[in-house]
């Protein structure tokens, strides 16, 4: 009897680690994305709608708090905030019509499941001039935040590649935004190292999925991305 009991006790405790296990495994894995979709180039002149798919781990949004697009032509002072519709299956969209040509960005601001995430993209628009592209020349920039593990609790060190026109951009004002799902967004400024290289740091308060924005600013250009990190 008592060895049945015992059998009966392990067996128990096994199936709920395991148990355990999975769940913290799913919520590590989901995470909310956000895919925009654009076609580029446009037509000028012509209403064309501008969606995005959101996601959570495998399961398609429909509920999303809130999804707006942000749009402007690049080296314009004038920014565009659409509310999107709900379009069912995950998908939100926008329609707008270009009376311009050139180069647009556009920032998808999606707010689901108490996180926030703020992807871009860039997009042509008929048959912008020569005068038009070199105007628009800080699509060039490249962002690129280098991936390495980081600790709730311990010094966390961000480190940013810059490129203009492929070459290190040099000079740049430079600082990293950084917030976790809904909370407060702590903005640090970041300090040259090295030809192209911004570092800083901080120390994060709590494990968890967070949203790390770069920001780069000159007095020609002014340009950003959004990336991941999980703090363990």
């Amino acid at each position: 009897m008592k060895r049945k009991m015992f059998f009966l006790l392990a067996s128990f405790v096994i199936i709920l680690i395991a148990a355990c296990s999975h769940t913290e495994h799913r919520e590590e894995q989901e995470i909310l994305n956000v895919k925009i979709e654009a076609k580029s180039p446009m037509d000028v002149n012509k209403t064309t709608e501008i969606s995005c798919l959101v996601t959570y781990g495998n399961e398609k949004v429909d509920d999303a708090d809130e999804v707006k697009f942000e749009i402007w032509k690049q080296g314009s002072e004038k920014h565009e905030m659409l509310p999107a519709k709900n379009k069912g299956n995950g998908k939100y969209a926008v329609t707008k019509t270009f009376t311009e040509a050139g180069t647009y960005s556009i920032v998808a601001h999606v707010t689901a499941h108490n996180m926030h995430n703020m992807p871009k993209t860039d997009i042509v628009v008929g048959n912008p001039s020569a005068s038009t592209t070199e105007h628009d020349h800080h699509s060039d920039v490249m962002i690129m935040l280098m991936k390495q593990p980081y600790e709730a609790n311990k010094q966390a060190k961000f480190v940013a590649h810059v490129t203009h026109d492929n070459k290190p951009l040099v000079g740049a004002d430079v600082h990293f935004e950084i917030w976790k799902g809904n909370g407060k967004h702590e903005v640090i400024d970041a300090t040259e190292k090295g030809k192209g290289e911004y570092e800083a740091t901080t120390t994060f308060k709590e494990k968890g999925t967070y949203f790390v924005k770069v920001h780069v600013e000159t007095k020609d250009l002014h340009d950003h991305q959004i990336e991941q990190v999980t703090v363990q």
